[in-house]
């Protein structure tokens, strides 16, 4: 019998916007519609890399698309294509979700390369991307001022670092030392109060180790520092996260925050396959509840799941029910229908809306948890993996007496199916829930 312990008067600080994914709520160039699910999870943050993917569709979000005449006039802004990314992001913000957003290219798997070439011009590369910021910041050509805070420079890299053919960055680590350089004093000299960082790192640590000592070494200011992870074990997210951290703080970078922002299941890149078919069902729900609590308990500050974009394989929250193919109109979008993995994001939203941590911990390292409270509310999320069937026993010290609890679960029967509700007679209530293979458990407060 595994234990759980969760004492809803001790508080612990913020719960932190670790749900957040990359791509918008509207995608295959706005056929599908996302935009009720997000709001219903209250995903805090879209990434905007890959987006439309291959490469931006000519349209979206990456540099050559948005610039796509690199010689010409960075100052004019006839030379910039903002119309279908405005579009894009808008359709993130009106849902309240806020933006990473990705200065540089999509990753590139074609044989030929086209876009991940080091710029011939490092500062004119960092003169665009400032203009990029103006427009959606300070109204510049016919822009806005959305505000966007986080703003990275470039994507993994340290990917293929060393493969003869690399798919992110085709140039060498001194090159990327010395564009990144460029680029973040250039936008931090223009932008001191938003938020310039990178380079998410796709896991190369001597690489890595590398960037940041130099970056030190050349005082580079670095507001955030972002890495990626696919993994199948949650725990991994904990140990990765400590370790950059301590990297960080070596390098000077004590002040800057940690975003994950990549990050799924994969067991074994060799077998693809097998995983995508776990990502999408109950070991990818309970893999996402568990790698959420993690991450709220590690010194990750923010994250970003891969992927939210229903047409690509890596999207375990939601599938298409019924296709669309081209401009249906607004009365005529293809439907969405959510995933398991769905129901441990939209019930980590629900801690995340509360606020506030309050202490829980688990007697099984296959099983997680993590709660919040606030004068009114409570909630938990618990994921049980890798167990065969048991019973977990889930103490909550300082209930309120009279107060009732329900719970449901996602397991390999089906989403949100209810286990019961639990009445407190005095200031502790017990709980022993069933599980049968990998489960996930919400126990929440009813008002």
């Amino acid at each position: 019998m595994a234990s759980v312990l969760i004492d809803l008067s001790k508080k612990l600080g913020k719960i932190k916007p670790v749900h957040g994914v990359n791509s918008g709520p509207r995608t295959k160039v706005f056929t599908y519609n996302a935009s009720s699910l997000f709001e219903e999870i209250g995903i805090p943050y879209a990434r905007l890399h890959d987006v439309e993917y291959p490469y931006g569709s000519g349209e979206f979000v990456d540099m050559h698309c948005v610039f796509p005449n690199f010689d010409a006039d960075e100052n004019d802004p006839a030379s910039y294509n903002f119309g279908l990314t405005d579009c894009y992001i808008k359709a993130a913000l009106d849902v309240g979700t806020d933006i990473i957003y990705r200065l540089g290219e999509s990753i590139e798997h074609a044989p030929v390369k086209r876009h991940i070439h080091p710029p011939k011009d490092f500062a004119k590369w960092a003169r665009v991307a400032e203009h990029i910021i103006r427009h959606y910041n300070e109204g510049w050509a016919d822009g806005h001022h959305w505000n966007l805070t986080y703003w990275e420079i470039w994507n993994e890299p340290d990917l293929d670092a060393n493969a003869e053919i690399k798919k992110c960055w085709s140039g060498t680590a001194a090159q990327f030392h010395d564009f990144f350089e460029t680029a973040a004093k250039h936008l931090k000299s223009c932008f001191p109060d938003l938020k310039i960082g990178g380079p998410a790192l796709a896991g190369n640590y001597k690489w890595t180790s590398d960037f940041l000592h130099a970056m030190q070494e050349r005082e580079v200011p670095m507001d955030f520092f972002s890495w990626h992870r696919y993994t199948g074990d949650p725990h991994a997210f904990t140990e990765a996260a400590h370790g950059y951290r301590a990297l960080m703080d070596d390098c000077g970078y004590q002040f800057a925050e940690m975003l994950l922002d990549e990050w799924n299941y994969m067991e074994n890149w060799g077998n693809q396959p097998d995983s995508f078919r776990k990502l999408v069902g109950i070991r990818g729900a309970s893999f996402c509840a568990a790698s959420l609590i993690e991450m709220q308990k590690s010194p990750v500050d923010l994250a970003a799941y891969f992927e939210a974009d229903v047409i690509k394989e890596w999207c375990g929250l939601w599938e298409v029910e019924d296709m669309a193919i081209g401009s249906l109109g607004a009365n005529r979008l293809g439907k969405l229908k959510p995933r398991k993995p769905f129901a441990a994001f939209r019930d980590f939203g629900k801690l995340y809306r509360i606020g506030t941590e309050v202490f829980s911990e688990s007697d099984d390292s296959n099983v997680y948890v993590c709660a919040a409270a606030d004068d009114k509310d409570a909630c938990a999320l618990i994921a049980v993996r890798d167990m065969d069937e048991g019973i977990c026993e889930i103490s909550l010290v300082n209930t309120q007496p009279g107060s009732s609890l329900s719970v449901i679960k996602t397991d390999q029967n089906g989403m949100d199916i209810p286990v019961g509700t639990f009445a407190s007679s005095g200031d502790r209530l017990l709980l022993n829930l069933p599980f049968d293979g990998d489960t996930v458990f919400t126990v929440m407060k009813n008002s």
